[in-house]
């Protein structure tokens, strides 16, 4: 999403202040905005249940359910009508899956490199909250206070290695985090706040594209730390390398 404002003097601020802000103490307000640091690092498994709202009315609605578990494992399903695609890692193994539930009929594949990157990029962050994975060679540098929203906030830019990239809006007056952008130009926005086991959550996820809403996640159901169905994660046979 290309925003243009008229930033010029905190353009010219942003200097001073990348040298004056410290990265560390933005991020760990932000973590205090969510929860304390014993829920939050507590935190080993997530259940979310929902519904993905397209924002054009001729794209039909879908069901999303991710199961998580620290450090990287994860399956997600989402359904539309009775075409069910799942997403399956667990460690080093990663999957895909698509089934028709009119026909039971389904089709598997290994997910790329590239593919499962992403995946294990992903349920990170669900137990990160803005934590930089140094282990894994994520780095984070302060790229100076930015206006995102019509409010005036600290950017911090997350990047790995291999490129993947996150960049943080976070309020400097709230220290809440406002706005989250991918490499590929993809917003996201989180709106309203539930508590659940002491760490507040979203209610929904709005996601935009060049300024245009694509589509809202609403997060009906949010569980933590719950014992999770023996075996949720493993790969179908056909899938594991040999």
């Amino acid at each position: 999403m290309k925003l243009v404002l008229s930033i010029c003097l905190l353009a010219l601020a942003s200097p001073m202040l990348a040298q004056t802000v410290n990265v560390a103490d933005v991020i760990n307000r932000a973590r205090a905005t969510l929860g304390t640091e014993a829920a939050l690092d507590g935190l080993v498994t997530l259940q979310i249940s929902g519904r993905l709202d397209p924002n054009g009315t001729n794209v039909p609605e879908a069901t999303l359910v991710i199961i998580a578990r620290k450090p990287s494992s994860q399956r997600m399903e989402i359904r539309i009508d009775d075409i069910v695609e799942t997403h399956i890692l667990n460690g080093e193994e990663a999957c895909i899956i698509r089934s028709n539930l009119q026909a039971e009929a389904s089709q598997m594949r290994k997910l790329s490199p590239k593919e499962r990157a992403r995946v294990v990029f992903t349920t990170r962050q669900f137990f990160s909250f803005y934590r930089p994975d140094f282990k894994n060679g994520e780095r984070v540098t302060y790229e100076g206070v930015e206006q995102r929203r019509d409010i005036r906030c600290h950017k911090l830019r997350y990047a790995y290695p291999d490129g993947l990239t996150t960049t943080r809006f976070f309020s400097v007056n709230e220290d809440k985090l406002v706005s989250t952008i991918t490499e590929n130009e993809l917003e996201s926005v989180a709106v309203g706040v539930q508590n659940i086991g002491g760490i507040r959550f979203p209610v929904a996820i709005e996601y935009y594209e060049d300024g245009v809403k694509l589509h809202t996640v609403i997060l009906s159901s949010i569980k933590t730390n719950k014992p999770l169905k023996e075996g949720i994660f493993d790969i179908p046979q056909g899938q594991k390398k040999k």
